[in-house]
């Protein structure tokens, strides 16, 4: 039952970022995703080797989440100071 509902999170905020307006919205919708995946490979995979699953997993992603939300960052001061 649990699988089944975080899988509903995770589809609605599939939907949600497809219909963002902002990219920073788009990217807290994709962070909260990742937290799902996370929790999922967790409760499929019930041994300790899915927990490490898990934690390279969400570290991975909010890695590239930051990386991505950095460099949206840089490019929006290149285009104010230019």
């Amino acid at each position: 039952m649990l699988i089944e509902i975080i899988g509903i999170i995770i589809v609605l905020m599939a939907l949600r970022t497809l219909f963002a307006q902002d990219r920073s919205e788009r990217m807290l919708y994709i962070n909260a995703m990742s937290f799902g995946i996370s929790a999922l490979i967790v409760l499929y995979i019930q041994t300790p080797f899915g927990a490490i699953i898990a934690i390279t997993y969400f570290v991975a992603s909010t890695i590239s989440s930051n990386a991505i939300a950095y460099s949206i960052g840089r490019i929006k001061e290149e285009i104010t100071v230019k």
